[in-house]
């Protein structure tokens, strides 16, 4: 008994040491915490599905932090709503040296709605530390227990969860029936220090020593550069709802079948009158814009989450009744209108993300968190963005162009790709006449043309009043100091999707004296030298170009009498793999024009082409700059 009580005290020392030593920050490896924000010291998430329909998760993770951006790295906080409970949750500081400083137990976190003020109902709440340290740095302990009717959403193990911040040891362990089969999708994994155990009943994945990542202009996302572990079954539970998820068709079956289907269900009324709008109407086409215009003017968006955890919709019939809905309701409203006019529409899922996040179609299983609607006009589909009551019929902003998405069929899932615009589309037409006067200010009209993405950056324009509307010209147009505006008007062809504005400008001083001369800057709307990317010393990571663009710029200066232009710059043609610059220079008597035009190509570039892409830039900022000799005759 005492040579087991004797080993029983030295096993409790040494834990108590280790755990001492993990707690202060002066024992972190210093090739993890130079430069990070924060490093995490021992995180240990554990997924366990071992009770059919149960989804415990059980947190343990213990992070040292070094300033103010590294508060957010703590990430001391549980979600919960009426599926899903928190059986336990607390945290521990620590100071530099590991003593612990406070205790903070369940009734200490705050607890407040998960949603934001444009949600009209949800039962989503969170549990959140409220902590601001004193000093820096200083090292907390969270610890978590919750468990969930739903497993549909299996979090993803990414042990370089943030930027800046470093890792010493993460563990990751997913246990469950030993019935079932659980699929796995590894990325990025090779190079680091990984391990993983497979068991009877469950997969784990360590990792060490893992070094900050560091953002970079133009780079993937993070959890395109770091490890990340995806986990799916063939069957899940969405608030208690059994799923299935074997194949894309076969899970597209499931939610069209179990969340979609019994929520159409408008009235004869409603259906009558969706009939009528349509009457005369010959093509599908034109029928499906005049419900599209219907449903604009008809109702607004507001987010309701709340059946079978945010993910059925609203009936349609309510919609109706009620004059709102969130993408999911509208979506779903939108498709029972076009049904009872006979046009075929599919209920889509996507993820709504202006960099183009796609559907991870390698993982089947409940992904995305936007819906739209796909109609099937001829042998083409048409995406209907339904929350929006500007957004022309069949128009794709970057919120949701170019990407894989999940349409509901009665026949099961089908993927498909939204709308691509290419880099002819994607396009600003910039066109200005100007008088130069004697005492060097500028006078004349602006026009400009946008299309493609840069659409919608033009759409909401119509809501500013006229001083917001001037700011916002100001603004845009800072390279022609001492600008004033006039006469805006705005033009938005909904039917060709191209958004004009055109306005009178004046500007005084803007060219520069030079005894009875004049430097004049030919190009008004030059790039300035905040626009040329960052310098890296080591950059990692590859340049990426998300959409190919186009820009064009073209300026006509009449000079004033007894001026005439002295020599002119030549002619500038920049080709290179991501892009090019053309512009020219042209005079004709006392007329000036310049064309300008700047193209980006789509693409993803080894890191090698960075050094390349900044010197593009700073030509670019530099050839925008040129000045030309108006001399008085």
């Amino acid at each position: 008994m005492a040579k087991k009580l004797l080993l029983l005290l030295f096993v409790t020392s040494s834990v108590a040491f280790s755990q001492d030593l993990k707690l202060s920050a002066l024992t972190v490896n210093p090739e993890l915490s130079e430069g990070a924000d924060s490093v995490f010291r021992n995180e240990e998430i554990t997924l366990d599905l071992s009770r059919e329909g149960k989804l415990k998760t059980l947190i343990s993770r213990v992070v040292t932090v070094y300033n103010k951006a590294g508060l957010g790295d703590v990430a001391a906080y549980v979600g919960y709503d009426n599926n899903t409970k928190v059986n336990s949750i607390e945290a521990y500081i620590y100071d530099l040296s590991g003593k612990e400083r406070e205790h903070f137990k369940e009734r200490d976190f705050k607890d407040v709605s998960a949603v934001d003020g444009g949600t009209l109902y949800a039962d989503s709440r969170v549990l959140y530390l409220d902590y601001t340290p004193t000093t820096y740095p200083f090292t907390v302990h969270f610890i978590s227990e919750t468990t969930s009717e739903t497993t549909a959403f299996l979090r993803p193990w990414m042990p370089l969860s943030r930027y800046k911040s470093g890792t010493e040891f993460s563990k990751f362990t997913v246990i469950y029936p030993p019935e079932q089969t659980l699929h796995v999708k590894e990325t990025h994994l090779d190079g680091y220090a990984i391990e993983k155990e497979e068991l009877a009943d469950r997969t784990v994945w360590t990792a060490k020593d893992l070094a900050p990542v560091t953002w970079e202009y133009s780079a993937p996302d993070l959890d395109q550069r770091v490890p990340r572990v995806k986990c799916f079954f063939d069957t899940f539970y969405l608030s208690g709802v059994p799923g299935i998820a074997k194949t894309w068709k076969d899970f597209g079956r499931w939610m069209y079948t179990d969340l979609v289907k019994d929520t159409q269900d408008l009235d004869q009324a409603t259906i009558t009158e969706a009939k009528a709008l349509v009457a005369g109407l010959e093509t599908d086409e034109e029928k499906a814009r005049a419900i599209y215009q219907y449903v604009q003017d008809k109702v607004r968006y507001i987010s309701v989450q709340v059946e079978i955890g945010g993910w059925k919709p609203m009936n349609a019939s309510d919609v109706h009744r009620l004059g709102y809905g969130d993408c999911k309701a509208l979506s779903n409203y939108t498709q029972s209108l076009l049904k009872a006019v006979g046009i075929k529409s599919y209920y889509t899922v996507l993820y709504g993300k202006s960099d183009k996040e796609s559907l991870d179609t390698d993982v089947v299983a409940m992904q995305g968190n936007h819906a739209i609607l796909g109609v099937q006009l001829g042998d083409e589909i048409q995406f209907l963005e339904c929350t929006s009551q500007e957004t022309p019929f069949g128009y794709m902003g970057s919120f949701t162009d170019d990407r894989e998405v999940l349409l509901l069929t009665e026949d099961g899932g089908k993927l498909a790709r939204t709308t691509k615009y290419e880099q002819d589309e994607n396009r600003v037409a910039l066109e200005a006449a100007f008088k130069f006067d004697a005492s060097g200010g500028l006078e004349g009209t602006i026009t400009r043309a946008s299309s493609g993405i840069f659409y919608a950056n033009r759409m909401s324009l119509a809501r500013l009043d006229q001083k917001d509307l001037s700011d916002y010209y100001y603004k845009a147009f800072d390279a022609i100091n001492g600008l004033s505006v006039s006469n805006i008007q705005l033009n938005n062809d909904r039917m060709n999707v191209v958004y004009t504005e055109s306005l009178d400008a004046r500007a005084t001083n803007y060219g520069s004296k030079v005894g009875a001369n004049f430097l004049l800057r030919l190009n008004a709307f030059a790039l300035g030298r905040d626009a040329i990317p960052p310098k890296y010393a080591h950059r990692k990571s590859e340049l990426i170009i998300l959409r190919g663009t186009t820009q064009e710029d073209k300026i006509a200066i009449t000079l004033p009498e007894g001026y005439e232009v002295g020599a002119l710059p030549e002619d500038v043609v920049i080709e290179e793999q991501f892009g090019s610059y053309h512009a020219t220079f042209r005079r004709e008597g006392t007329q000036l024009y310049y064309t300008r035009t700047l193209k980006f190509n789509e693409g993803n570039y080894p890191v090698a082409q960075y050094e390349n892409y900044r010197d593009f830039y700073k030509t670019v900022v530099r050839n925008d700059s040129q000045k030309v000799l108006i001399q008085k005759i």
